[in-house]
């Protein structure tokens, strides 16, 4: 197998994993629903930014140290379900996504922060940077080039499956409000942020 099939294999793998619901897709939907997707590009581009830096720093070799320490990855894991659990609840007691709407106010840097703290605390990406890079990563290939394609391909793939869960969330929204069932969606997503984080506590 060539080196460059093996980097064309990581397009779909990495597809798979990211599309799958997960703390950053779920944020994108709830804010899609309640901001529309144009407004949610901010806190998809912050969202962008942290994966970007995940990737970065896995490649360097920095997410060693993590892995060395499984307490500290422990306390990644810990603190991402933690405050996914929590969203989760202010969404519910908001009245769904009452809680996402209220961001509008505070302005496009909030916004991109709020996508950057979500994503940068997010065990999912850090586990699986460290995990699954390492093995399409050849040594005969400059690291450099490597480096720059692998970031390359997972912001934008990252971009995709953020924007169409986004879209997603829009358009059900719509859905559900010509329907007279406005709330539904987001009673749905904060029990699935909920859902997601017990499960990371529990296991």
């Amino acid at each position: 197998m060539s080196e460059w099939t093996l980097l064309l294999m990581f397009i779909p793998t990495f597809f798979l994993i990211s599309v799958s619901p997960g703390l950053c897709m779920m944020l994108a939907m709830s804010f899609g629903a309640s901001l529309g997707v144009r407004r949610t590009l901010w806190v998809i581009g912050g969202e962008l930014a942290g994966v970007g830096l995940i990737a970065l720093t896995a490649l360097l070799g920095y997410t060693r140290g993590l892995a060395e320490q499984p307490a500290l990855l422990q306390g990644f894991k810990y603190l991402g379900a933690l405050y996914l659990l929590w969203m989760g609840i202010t969404g519910w007691r908001g009245g769904g996504q009452k809680a996402a709407t209220r961001q509008v106010d505070n302005g496009r840097l909030s916004l991109l922060l709020r996508g950057f703290t979500v994503a940068i605390s997010n065990p999912k990406s850090w586990l699986f940077m460290m995990t699954l890079l390492p093995p399409f990563i050849s040594p005969a290939l400059s690291a450099g080039l490597q480096t720059l394609l692998f970031v390359t391909l997972i912001i934008l793939i990252e971009c995709v499956n953020l924007l169409l869960y986004a879209y997603g969330g829009q358009r059900a929204d719509r859905l559900l409000q010509t329907q007279g069932q406005g709330d539904l969606l987001g009673r749905i997503s904060s029990l699935l942020m909920m859902g997601i984080a017990l499960y990371w506590l529990l296991t």
